[in-house]
């Protein structure tokens, strides 16, 4: 007889409250959390193309392109004009998509935006959007964080390659820098605040190097 199936342990559940998503305004430019998002969606796909034959019992297919695209909703921030700046960015933007902001596990990668908002008498004005690719995306599995930062290019680089940046300049007290001496003037790294900080030789200072 089969070994009956073992029920897996579960791990704890998460809350969607804690979800943020960051957006750049060009795809070369810091991404920045968007605020009143209230749901969004994201779809990790690829082309399936059929390959059955005479004979087989079964459908068939191979694996084509991957595909990521989403949506998110959220209400009109009057503040901040980011999400309309972005949608008309010729070059396409960065987002970054965190389930909790607790963990660097996320989705980011480049994409085209498209935005629109709505209102009514009876209601509040609301902001919808939709992404799609523009490039290849990467997933930052749960867990996985930056232990280091390089300022060969400009902006700077996170370590190991995929790791997610840490939230602020706080976070970046446990990543080490390289090169270990004060940056050169005008190199900087982008923690995922949108913010800009730089090694000065002894530790993290916020801004620019000088």
């Amino acid at each position: 007889m089969p070994t009956p199936a073992v029920q897996p342990m579960n791990p704890p559940a998460i809350h969607g409250k804690g979800g943020v998503l960051y957006v750049s305004e060009t795809r070369n430019g810091a991404v920045k959390a968007v605020a009143l998002i209230t749901e969004y969606t994201f779809d990790r796909t690829s082309d399936k193309v059929e390959t059955t034959s005479l004979g087989d019992r079964n459908k068939t297919y191979v694996k084509g392109l991957d595909n990521c695209e989403g949506t998110f909703t959220g209400h009109f921030d009057s503040t901040d004009d980011t999400l309309f700046v972005a949608a008309e960015s010729p070059d396409g933007v960065m987002i970054e998509l965190y389930p909790n902001v607790d963990s660097p596990a996320c989705f980011k990668g480049p994409a085209w935006l498209d935005v629109s908002i709505k209102g009514g008498v009876s209601s509040a004005v609301t902001i919808d959007g939709k992404f799609s690719a523009n490039g290849s995306w990467t997933r930052v599995p749960w867990g996985a964080v930056a232990t280091g930062a390089s300022a060969v290019s400009t902006p700077g680089s996170f370590t190991p390659a995929g790791a997610s940046a840490p939230y602020d300049l706080a976070g970046l007290a446990g990543v080490t820098a390289a090169p270990a001496t004060a940056w050169a003037s005008g190199t900087f790294v982008v923690p995922g605040d949108g913010s800009q900080a730089h090694w000065n030789g002894t530790a993290w200072a916020a801004g620019v190097a000088p």
